[in-house]
């Protein structure tokens, strides 16, 4: 009879950590296989969702009209295609802050096209966007780095 508890307890033993693998597992495959989240372009948040998928789709004319007048000035489409070509990238939103009128938002990077570990991630410093008429427009741009190339 003692050898029957030690075997079933031995059995429970293994219950736990199956679970818990599964329950890893599932929650892997629903964080691989989610839509992003679409945020509204009338954000400061949305107006840098915007302009980073203008950057990976190469609709270079999407991505100079995130950018506020002051800067769409000063910088051209041009600018922006001779710091490319771009890799796959994907983006993650970190924290925002709010003031008057101008809002930061950081963002992690993870370049690659997430089919293998090859790719890195790294935090390219923080969007500053104005809000300017009713509309959020980047006036610091953190990565792709072709300000360098129109002089901001």
């Amino acid at each position: 009879m003692s050898f029957m508890s030690e075997q079933g307890s031995n059995q429970r033993k293994w219950i736990v950590p199956v679970v818990a693998g599964s329950v890893l597992l599932v929650l892997s495959l629903i964080a691989l296989f989610r839509e992003p989240v679409v945020l509204d372009r009338s954000t400061a948040e949305g107006t840098v969702q915007a302009f980073l998928q203008a950057i990976d789709d190469n609709d270079l004319e999407t991505a100079h009209d995130q950018l506020s007048p002051s800067l769409q000035e000063e910088c051209s489409t041009a600018d922006i295609s001779s710091a490319g070509p771009y890799d796959d990238f994907t983006a993650t939103l970190g924290d925002i802050e709010e003031f008057d009128n101008e809002t930061i938002v950081h963002v992690s990077l993870r370049l690659g096209d997430g089919s293998s570990f090859d790719g890195y991630g790294f935090d390219p410093g923080p969007y500053r966007l104005e809000l300017e008429s009713g509309t959020w427009g980047i006036t610091e741009i953190a990565w792709p780095y072709f300000y360098f190339e129109c002089g901001v």
